[in-house]
């Protein structure tokens, strides 16, 4: 059986059952807003990795 918002169009009435216009929208923009709040952030913004073992250029620069 369909559920009608009744003019209460949100997300929460979509996922009763509404399918309006206006609940769709609204069921659109609260999946783009969890989306922004899984993304992850840039690799620029992370600070750059320190490693535990040395290459095979540093171990040949450091013996000369």
């Amino acid at each position: 059986m369909r559920v009608k918002c009744e003019g209460e169009s949100s997300a929460n009435q979509y996922s009763n059952g509404c399918r309006c216009a206006d609940c769709r929208e609204a069921w659109r923009v609260h999946g783009l807003e969890g989306a922004v709040k899984k993304r992850k952030g840039v690799r620029r913004d992370s600070p750059i990795p320190e490693h535990d073992a040395f290459t095979r250029e540093q171990i040949m620069e450091a013996r000369k």
